[in-house]
């Protein structure tokens, strides 16, 4: 697919560009030089062409900023792998040497460049966008991501270098994402949850560095291993409350949850250094409160010394911290030497089947039967505790509807007992299960 890179200098408005273009806030915008640090790549379509759209971090001119070094990477990578360049400036500000050295080194692409003048949000003022013609690009336009003014021309000049064969074929317009497993990537800052995606996809998309907090943004990211298709969520990674300033990293906090929400499976990623902490512990809770499916992977096992027995301790320390978490696998990884990466995508498929997976009513009630054979529930009130039958309702994780004769009675403890049961029976290891109770009306 013909695609598209979004760069210039930081808080020239890149992201809010590419919100508007895509239709949505895919990348997080907030007055702060620097936010993007990552390439978010999302699908957009004009005039019946459709093509691939990249918002890069901004190029930083400034080389003692800590994340320099890995922007131009990222950026530079991108000057290879894009086909056109729409190259944002800020109108309010004018002409800078910073747009001066981007220009220089797109221009050594020989690719199609797009000068985009942004922040003209009164149309008197396009004249502002003349002194950009001095970046020597013939396309200059002078566009307002905000008040939507110039898009719809900035979209025409670029669909002009799109290819006939580009054109949107509609049967086909789910943009790959239909049907693949949403897998959502979360854990502390710096456990390597990009490096994981990294190794996993073979390619560095997201921004990799040992700074804690380098990814900002929720990065989703369309994977296709064995005939399955996957939806890579990689987010930033949850701090203590106390650390969480209100800005880029209070909106980096909600994105994260709400791909834990979004997600089909979640994978919890455990730096093996460090081991199950507190923090590990509440973003555990998280996947417990929304009954996620998960696989915890302890990561950096390259970095343990006496690898086997390092990892033995490491495995039962975290199964005994998120014991509330029983269903979920552990599966060593080290993404640094692309270690367990094969056997990870074996299980993520493992959970993702358990999680959709039914079982007939006949089945299902025959288990609880056995279950209640070996062991009744304790009496209410003087009066013994009967299930009647039950049900799976429909969607995931598996849940069950259990009739019964006083829902009040049953205690935590046994219903606990139950679900463990029921797991064994009926092949929900790995899986999360709800049981619902609802009295019956004859408690005879």
């Amino acid at each position: 697919m013909f695609r598209v890179a979004i760069v210039g200098r930081p808080n020239v408005g890149k992201s809010s560009l590419f919100n508007r273009i895509i239709g949505k806030r895919k990348s997080i915008v907030e007055d702060i030089p620097g936010i993007t640090r990552d390439r978010i790549v999302s699908t957009a379509e004009w005039r019946g062409k459709e093509f691939e759209l990249v918002d890069t971090g901004g190029y930083i001119e400034n080389d003692k900023d800590r994340f320099a070094p890995y922007l131009k990477k990222q950026i530079e990578k991108e000057l290879d792998l894009s086909d056109m360049f729409i190259f944002v400036v800020d109108g309010k500000e004018g002409l800078t040497q910073g747009d001066r050295d981007v220009a220089e080194i797109l221009r050594r692409t020989k690719k199609p460049v797009i000068v985009a003048v942004n922040k003209i949000d009164d149309p008197s003022k396009e004249d502002r966008a003349y002194e950009f013609y001095e970046l020597g690009f013939d396309k200059v336009v002078p566009v307002s991501s905000i008040q939507k003014l110039g898009v719809a021309d900035l979209l025409d000049y670029v669909v002009e270098h799109i290819p006939e064969g580009e054109k949107v074929e509609k049967k086909k317009k789910d943009k790959g994402e239909k049907g693949a497993i949403k897998v959502a990537i979360v854990g502390k800052p710096n456990a390597g949850k990009s490096s994981l995606l990294n190794a996993i996809l073979g390619e560095e998309r997201a921004v990799v560095s040992d700074i804690p907090g380098t990814t900002r943004d929720v990065v989703d990211t369309l994977f296709e291993w064995n005939g399955h298709k996957f939806l890579f969520l990689d987010t930033a990674g949850l701090r203590k409350k106390s650390k969480v300033d209100y800005g880029v990293e209070f909106f980096s906090v909600g994105r994260t949850l709400e791909a834990i929400k979004k997600a089909d499976v979640v994978l919890l990623v455990i730096d093996a250094t460090q081991g199950a902490t507190e923090q590990d512990t509440k973003i555990a809770h998280l996947i417990q409160k929304y009954t996620k499916p998960a696989i915890i992977v302890i990561n950096k096992i390259d970095l343990l010394p006496n690898q086997k027995e390092a990892l033995n301790r490491v495995i039962k320390q975290v199964r005994e911290r998120l014991y509330f978490l029983p269903y979920a696998p552990i599966i060593p990884v080290s993404a640094k030497e692309r270690k367990g990466i094969k056997k990870l995508l074996q299980e993520i498929l493992e959970v993702y089947n358990q999680a959709w997976k039914r079982v007939s009513t006949g089945k299902l009630n025959r288990a609880i039967q056995q279950i209640l054979s070996l062991r009744q529930p304790p009496a209410y009130q003087g009066k013994p505790l009967k299930i009647y039958y039950a049900t799976q309702l429909d969607g995931k994780p598996p849940c069950f509807l259990m009739f019964v004769n006083y829902p009040e009675g049953f205690k935590e403890h046994y219903l606990k007992f139950l679900e463990n049961n029921l797991r064994e029976m009926l092949g929900f290891e790995k899986a999360p299960m709800k049981l619902l109770l609802r009295a019956r009306e004859s408690r005879r």
